[in-house]
């Protein structure tokens, strides 16, 4: 693929003059590609929910410009070779590019570096994230390169094995009480005797006073989590439990005895988010003495008086960080978050830990990481597309699984009836929960299935084994959890979609294949010469032809028999 570095910048950054230098964004690499069209992966490595997607710039498209968080890759329609554009360490920032069409011809694009609020004094300097440019002609191994690369700085946490359980987020939300937890305890242990790997059962949000008094749990929590633990654990299960330490709810104990511990804004007010999944909060600045001890201490108790197993850690958030400015200035927002996030691991030991913040900061910080956004079983949201969003995402970021950490999906809704809970009932008006169609649940098992990770349903048991179990019968495929790294056989799609059809796995036993309409139409699809082989469903148990006709929201999962 034909490009030029037209700028690169220096390796240490040096104050300028004889005042302080307030580095903020540095440009840290441009380049050139020449043409009329260029077809580019646009990466969202801030935090789950940042959107990873396929699209085209054309030339005369003049101050539009692709923001990528972290990471991107481009080709064009003439050449077989592929650029891929980021950093190769994330230590200072989390790297921001920018491709524009360049009014003089072709395509810019210019890679950054945040140093936030940092200041350098007279004479003093600061490194930087070494660039990665790597060019060729193979997609899937262009990405395996760059996270191995990275993985040569960060190191990695990496499960022997791929945790699997249940989760309660999906249906009780916030409102779940001891009861719905210790009732679905017990129906698990009926799936157990079914061949299913419940290991774990994870508490998430709601437990505790605030939505983060971590150590005080709700009213609906009246025995206790550590009764709680110890009871879920004597029927056999390992436990985990949700902790967001970088925010705080505005009424808990440290936010009303220590508002010297929180983030403020450049005019020295307090930062407040008034819609965080808390409520009302306030963000943990950790450069201020005192934090790190506060955050010690709170693992500590996880591990040692609830016994968890797992923590589900939620965030950070970098750009909500941006929001103020760290009382150290000699540290990068980025800097701040590798450092709270390597004193978590310190304290959990072998704790498994869950990132669901920034993904650069938590590279080889965190046992699993989250690589989507929260799973809810809606195609759309009005004209918005989600589904589409929230598995193409997952499938497309599967080829960091055990480079960086073991992936993360968010959890698997297989039921056909409404959470009473849903966050579609909080809105102004309040709306009814969609429910999948079967389709669309082929796509959410297509996706689960192809892109392997840490597996944990969601759905009350109880009521699942009563009234669907046809619908627990389709999650029995996943286990045990298949191993492997996702191939993308078809990127940058010819037919504009923002996300890849087909895709193939490898567990080592077994050939699995993925194909995904993601469109309002339906579409055919063909799948690899498959020699003297066949392929048969895994949703039907029937033979599959080598051209598949997918309706709309259309999936079809198959294994390669030889």
């Amino acid at each position: 693929m034909l490009y030029e570095k037209t700028f690169s910048g220096e390796d240490l950054l040096t104050a300028p003059g004889p005042d302080p230098w307030k580095v903020g964004k540095v440009k840290r690499a441009a380049y050139h590609i020449p043409g009329t069209k260029i077809r580019f992966l646009r990466f969202g490595l801030n935090m789950p929910s940042d959107d990873v997607f396929f699209g085209v710039l054309s030339s005369h498209e003049q101050g539009r410009e692709i923001i990528s968080n972290s990471l991107m890759m481009f080709k064009q329609d003439d050449s077989p070779e592929m650029l891929l554009l980021g950093f190769s360490r994330y230590e200072y920032s989390d790297g921001t590019l920018v491709l524009s069409a360049d009014p003089a011809g072709g395509f810019t694009v210019t890679l950054f570096a945040n140093y936030d609020h940092l200041t350098l004094e007279k004479g003093s300097s600061v490194g930087t994230d070494p660039v990665a440019e790597l060019c060729g002609n193979s997609y899937n191994g262009l990405l395996r390169e760059w996270a191995e690369l990275v993985a040569l700085h960060t190191g990695k946490r990496i499960p022997e094995k791929i945790p699997c359980g249940w989760n309660d987020w999906q249906y009780y939300r916030n409102e779940k009480t001891q009861e719905d937890i210790l009732e679905n305890a017990e129906a698990l242990l009926a799936l157990k005797d079914q061949g299913f790997h419940c290991d774990f059962i994870q508490i998430d949000g709601g437990y505790c006073m605030h939505l983060s008094e971590w150590e005080e749990p709700s009213e609906r929590f009246s025995m206790g989590i550590e009764k709680l633990s110890r009871h879920i654990r004597s029927l056999g299960f390992r436990f985990g439990i949700w902790f967001a330490p970088y925010i705080q709810n505005v009424h808990t104990l440290v936010a009303r005895e220590h508002p010297e511990w929180f983030l403020r804004d450049e005019q020295g007010e307090l930062v407040r988010l008034g819609n965080s999944n808390v409520g009302e909060s306030l963000l943990m600045d950790y450069t201020v003495e005192g934090t790190a001890d506060w955050l010690r201490e709170k693992i500590r108790f996880l591990r040692d008086t609830w016994k968890v197993e797992w923590i589900k850690l939620d965030g950070p958030n970098i750009a909500t960080y941006r929001k103020g400015v760290l009382s150290d200035k000699n540290t990068t927002v980025q800097q701040m978050l590798r450092r709270t996030l390597r004193i978590i691991a310190e304290e959990a030991g072998n704790i498994h830990v869950e990132g669901e913040g920034s993904m650069t900061a938590a590279a080889g910080l965190v046992d699993l990481h989250r690589v989507q956004a929260d799973n809810h079983p809606l195609w759309q949201i009005g004209d918005t597309l989600y589904a589409p969003t929230v598995y193409g995402k997952e499938l497309l970021m599967s080829f960091l699984h055990r480079i960086w950490w073991c992936n993360h999906r968010e959890n698997i809704v297989l039921r056909n009836f409404q959470s009473p809970h849903s966050f579609l009932l909080q809105k102004d008006p309040p709306e009814e929960e969609n429910l999948f169609t079967e389709d669309e649940c082929r796509v959410q098992l297509t996706s689960a299935m192809i892109a392997p990770g840490a597996f944990l349903l969601t759905d009350p048991i109880r009521r699942m084994i009563q009234e669907c179990p046809h619908l627990l019968e389709k999650a029995k495929m996943f286990y045990p959890v298949p191993e492997g790294r996702t191939e993308v056989l078809d990127p940058f799609p010819e037919d504009g979609s923002a996300y890849a059809h087909l895709y193939k796995l490898d567990t080592g036993s077994r050939i699995l294949y993925g194909v995904i309409n993601w469109s309002d139409t339906e579409k055919s699809f063909t799948l690899p010469d498959s020699g003297k082989g066949f392929y048969k469903s895994l949703f039907t148990g029937k033979s599959v032809a080598g051209k598949i006709t997918l309706p709309p929201h259309g999936a079809e999962l198959a294994e390669y028999i030889e």
